[in-house]
C-alpha cells in the first residue's frame, strides 16, 4: 500500500511511512491502556489490526499459510463448539481469539523486533506517567494506578521495566530514548514497592538478570556459545522437572516468607474444583470459555464462595489448571508448545545474536511462565500478553533459522591476485 502512495504522489518521494508498523502499534496500544481508553480497546485493536492485514493482503495471507501450525490453538478452541455447554459463547469467543492471534502472526512477520520493543516501551511508559499522575494512589494501601488492582499495576510495571532495559542498552536509539528509558528503569523498582506487589518483584528480578546475561554472551566464542546453549537446555528442563515436583510447596514457602497466605488466598479451593471437572472430561474440557458463565451453577458458587460479583472477571489462577477446565488436556498441550517452544527458540537465538530486542522477549516470556502458575495472562481474545507470546516465537524460529543457513553456506575463495608485470621488465 505505502508503494501504490508513492506511485499516485499521496506521500512524498522524501517520507518514508512504515504502515505495517503504525498500524501493528495503534493496535497494540489499545490493548495496554485499556484501561484509559475501555470499551474502545477491542474496537481499536480490531480496526488498525484489519488494516494491517488489507494493507498488504498477499504477504498477510502468506504469513499465515507459513505459520499455520501456531493458530492450531484458537481451532480447537473453535472445535470445542461442538460439546460446549455454552455453544455460542465458545464459538465468539473462538472466532475473537483466531483473529487476535492471526493479527500477531501478520505483525511479526511484517514489524522489526527493534521497533516493536521501541514502540513498547513508548505505550507502557504512557501507562506508567498516566498512572502516577490521575492513578488511583490511597494512602496507605498500595498503588492501584489506571488499572485498578494492585496485580494489575505491577504487571504493568514489570513489562515496563523490562521494555526500559531493553532501550537503555540498546546502542542504536536515539540519546533521548534511551535516557528517558534509564529513568524509567530507575522508578520501576519504587514503583513496584507502592504497589506491595511482592510477587511482582521477586519475578522481575530473575527476568532481568537473564537478560543481562544473554547480553553478556556476545563476548564468547562459537564454541563456548554451543557449550552454553547444551548447558541451558539441560538447565531448563531439569529446571521444569523441579518447578513441575516441587512447585506447589515452593510457592507456598515464598508467599508465607512475604507474609501472604500461603494458600494463595483461597486458590487450593478453586483449584479442587477445577480439578473435579478435569477428571470428568480430561482430554477435550468442557468448552472454550464455557465455566465462568453467569447463571452455571457451580460458577456461581465460587463468586458466591469469594465474594465476587456474578458474572464479574474471575479466573482459577493457574494458566494450565483453567485451560484444563475449559479444554483439556489437548488444549494445554497446544498452548505448552507455544509457551515453552517460544521460550527456548528465543533463548537459542539470543545465544546465536546476543541483542537487546532478543533479550527483551527472553525476559518477557520468562515472566509469562513464572506468571502462568499463579494468573490466567495468555491465550484468550484480546491479550497483549497472548499476542506476544506468538511473536516471540516467531521472532525466535526465525533468528534461529536465519543463523543456522548462515552457518550452513560455504565461504567463497578469496578471488587470485593477478600480477602484470609492466612491458620490458624481466622476471
Amino acid at each position: 500500500m505505502t508503494r501504490l502512495l508513492r506511485r499516485r504522489g499521496v506521500i512524498g518521494p522524501l517520507v518514508d511511512i512504515d504502515l505495517a508498523a503504525a498500524f501493528s502499534v495503534l493496535a497494540l496500544s489499545g490493548l495496554v491502556l485499556n484501561a484509559l481508553v475501555g470499551s474502545l480497546a477491542a474496537m481499536a485493536f480490531l480496526g488498525f489490526g484489519g488494516l494491517l492485514l488489507i494493507s498488504d493482503p498477499q504477504q498477510s495471507i502468506t504469513l499465515i499459510a507459513r505459520w499455520w501450525f501456531l493458530l492450531l490453538l484458537p481451532a480447537y478452541c473453535m472445535l470445542s463448539t461442538l460439546w460446549s455447554q455454552y455453544p455460542e459463547i465458545t464459538l465468539r469467543a473462538s472466532i475473537q481469539l483466531m483473529i487476535t492471534l492471526s493479527i500477531a502472526v501478520v505483525m511479526a512477520g511484517r514489524v522489526k523486533p527493534t521497533t516493536l520493543v521501541r514502540a513498547l516501551f513508548v505505550v507502557y511508559a504512557v501507562g506508567v506517567l498516566a498512572s502516577v499522575t490521575i492513578g488511583h494512589h490511597p494512602a496507605g494501601a498500595p498503588w492501584l494506578g489506571i488499572f485498578g488492582s494492585k496485580n494489575a499495576f505491577a504487571a504493568h510495571i514489570a513489562v515496563f521495566a523490562l521494555t526500559s532495559l531493553a532501550v537503555v542498552v540498546d546502542r542504536h536509539a536515539g540519546l533521548l530514548l534511551r535516557l528517558s528509558a534509564l529513568g524509567g528503569l530507575l522508578i520501576s523498582g519504587p514503583l513496584m514497592i507502592l504497589a506491595q506487589s511482592a510477587g511482582a518483584i521477586m519475578m522481575v528480578v530473575p527476568c532481568i538478570a537473564v537478560m543481562v546475561l544473554l547480553l553478556l554472551t556476545g563476548r564468547l566464542t562459537g564454541n563456548q556459545k554451543l557449550f552454553m546453549t547444551l548447558g541451558v537446555i539441560v538447565a531448563g528442563a531439569a529446571f521444569g522437572l523441579f518447578i513441575l515436583a516441587n512447585g506447589q510447596s515452593l510457592l507456598s514457602e515464598i508467599l508465607e516468607g512475604s507474609g501472604k497466605d500461603p494458600t494463595l488466598t483461597g486458590r487450593t479451593d478453586l483449584w479442587a474444583t477445577a480439578f473435579t471437572f478435569i477428571a470428568e472430561r480430561p482430554l477435550q474440557g468442557i468448552g472454550f470459555r464455557a465455566f465462568w458463565v453467569a447463571g452455571f451453577a457451580p460458577a456461581e458458587q465460587l463468586w458466591a464462595m469469594f465474594l465476587v460479583p456474578s458474572g464479574a472477571g474471575f479466573n482459577f489462577h493457574n494458566t494450565y489448571i483453567s485451560n484444563a477446565v475449559e479444554i483439556g488436556l489437548v488444549g494445554v498441550a497446544l498452548q505448552a508448545f507455544l509457551i515453552y517452544g517460544g521460550f527456548l527458540l528465543i533463548v537459542l537465538a539470543t545465544i546465536l545474536r546476543p541483542n537487546p530486542q532478543n533479550a527483551f522477549l527472553v525476559g518477557l516470556q520468562m515472566l509469562v511462565i513464572l506468571r502462568s502458575f499463579i494468573e490466567v495472562e495468555v491465550f484468550f481474545e484480546f491479550s497483549v500478553r497472548s499476542i506476544l507470546v506468538l511473536v516471540t516465537f516467531i521472532y525466535g524460529a526465525t533468528g534461529v533459522l536465519q543463523e543456522m543457513r548462515a552457518g550452513r553456506q560455504p565461504s567463497r575463495p578469496m578471488p587470485r591476485q593477478v600480477h602484470i608485470r609492466p612491458l620490458g621488465v624481466q622476471p
